[in-house]
């Protein structure tokens, strides 16, 4: 993948605040290793760990320690099931093998879901969203400023997929998954801790995350949205976030010029980053939904993201441009701050 010079390398746009008693702060927190079944009042247990290169936390409110320590083991087991087919850094991977080798048989159904809900994603943004874009990618990664070599071999169209074989339409196309797999693997979180009986958890990938009831005080899940070009942590807004996920995508997070006018995010039409956002934040019921599209309408532009945007369900976003103008749909919280 791409190593830029500088640069914030992973996701730390959206942050939990910790001035509303968040999951940041202290109190009212059970750290794994610590029990307190004797009050009756529930308790939130966190955890974290370093998984697809980013740090994935857990927050889950419990009636005891014990029994969210318990969810979060099997939480991180089922994640980690799902990262084995998505992680590029294994060759082992089903993700490594089809780009290593063009094609994969007897694809897991949950690689196959995935790669079909791109392909549709695709098809709705006109190929502004695509996972063939890696060779373009590795282009840069390399130091190469030419995309033209590599046009050919970006074209969602010619990814084949089904549940019997994925293959690749030419030698030298390859995928990534960046733009949905943490959203992807925070939903199976997500869902694996509902099916333990937890409602009320909080879960956050590299700045992706998703919500489910409220915090142990009953109060919501407070999430601040922070100024994409601010060094000192100012915020943008800050949101409630409960039975839906948030995701940003950003021109700060890998650039490659102090301008941003380069960075991780290309345009799989053009081979360039695109100039007009520094950011986008989007609102879904999923995260994989939200990690897409934010990546989506970063390409788009503000026009025809919103145009995008209104067509889908329960879909909301925040637009900043480089010149930090804000512009959110009709649905997107009005607390942004001007």
């Amino acid at each position: 993948m791409m190593h830029p010079s500088t640069g914030m390398t992973r996701r730390s746009f959206l942050t939990i605040t910790a001035m509303t008693g968040g999951l940041l702060a202290a109190g009212g927190v059970a750290r794994l290793g610590r029990s307190d079944a004797s009050s009756s009042q529930p308790v939130t247990v966190r955890d974290e760990r370093l998984l697809m290169g980013t740090v994935i936390h857990l927050a889950v409110v419990a009636p005891d320690a014990v029994q969210g320590q318990g969810a979060i083991a099997a939480t991180f087991s089922a994640m980690q099931r799902l990262i084995g087919y998505f992680d590029y850094r294994r060759a082992d991977s089903a993700l490594g093998i089809l780009n290593r080798t063009g094609e994969l048989a007897n694809p897991p159904a949950e690689f196959t879901a995935l790669l079909a809900q791109a392909q549709a994603i695709s098809a709705l943004s006109d190929g502004a969203f695509d996972v063939t874009v890696q060779p373009l990618l590795d282009a840069y990664g390399r130091g190469e400023s030419d995309p033209t070599p590599y046009a050919k071999l970006v074209d969602y169209r010619r990814l084949s997929v089904d549940a019997a074989k994925i293959s690749l339409g030419q030698p030298g196309m390859a995928i990534t998954l960046d733009g949905l797999a943490k959203g992807r693997v925070i939903d199976e979180a997500v869902t694996t801790l509902q099916k333990l009986g937890f409602d009320r958890v909080l879960v956050e990938a590299g700045g992706d995350m998703m919500g489910v009831g409220q915090r142990a005080d009953s109060t919501p899940w407070r999430v601040g949205v922070a100024n994409p070009r601010s060094k000192s942590g100012e915020l943008l807004a800050t949101l409630n976030l409960a039975d839906g996920a948030l995701a940003t995508s950003g021109d700060y997070m890998n650039y490659f010029v102090q301008d941003f006018s380069a960075h991780h995010i290309v345009d799989p039409r053009t081979g360039h980053s695109p100039s007009e956002l520094a950011s986008v934040t989007v609102m879904a019921p999923t995260a994989t939904e939200a990690d897409a599209l934010s990546t989506t309408f970063m390409v788009l532009g503000v026009a025809q993201g919103e145009a995008l945007a209104a067509r889908l369900p329960n879909i909301e976003a925040l637009f900043v441009t480089k010149t930090l103008q804000h512009h959110a749909t009709s649905g997107f919280p009005k607390t942004t701050r001007s």
